[in-house]
């Protein structure tokens, strides 16, 4: 019941990461963004955060978003340039609505349990499934988190998020929003 719980929980989130279900956001910053440059959790949200607020964004986002595998197979179907167009059209368009969103800190984080990261291999796996078989086996990860942070829009605080980062394989950083 557990196992199918879990699956079910990560269909669930892999379905919303793939149609892009998440908190709309009004608008994004011109903040320069670099691509899997941390080294620290917290750090990995702020620049995952900051790509997502920032035009051409996309790579940094991505990057944070699936597991090495899936986005090389993205890239070599010609998927991967269609997803980046999109991202990238959508910031200019929010762009346009004003508002400065800013990560504001980390408000709270606590280690991932032992169902929590098999949960996590199990979503990475079944995200990466429409380009690429991973199994759950492959991936290991070496640190987990479940975080909420808080955001500014305009200098003030504007809100509060939670997100799964997990150190993957030798990958870096990826983050789970909800």
């Amino acid at each position: 019941m557990k196992k199918a719980a879990a699956v079910f929980v990560a269909v669930a989130m892999a379905a919303c990461a793939i149609t892009g279900c998440q908190p709309k956001k009004k608008d994004i910053s011109n903040a320069k963004v670099t691509q899997q440059k941390s080294d620290a959790y917290d750090s990995a949200i702020k620049e995952c955060f900051e790509a997502m607020y920032s035009l051409g964004g996309a790579e940094t986002f991505y990057s944070y978003m699936y597991p090495d595998a899936a986005l090389e197979a993205m890239k070599a179907s010609g998927e991967y340039d269609k997803l980046s167009a999109d991202f990238n059209d959508g910031q200019e368009k929010s762009l346009r609505d004003g508002k400065k969103y800013t990560f504001g800190g980390i408000t709270e984080a606590k280690e991932l349990s032992d169902n929590q990261t098999e949960g996590v291999k199990n979503y990475f796996a079944e995200l990466s499934s429409p380009f690429v078989a991973l199994k759950e086996d492959e991936l290991t990860i070496n640190d987990g988190y479940e975080v909420k942070y808080k955001y500014l829009a305009d200098g003030k605080e504007a809100g509060e998020e939670s997100v799964i980062v997990v150190s993957l394989n030798d990958e870096g950083w990826k983050i789970i929003t909800h």
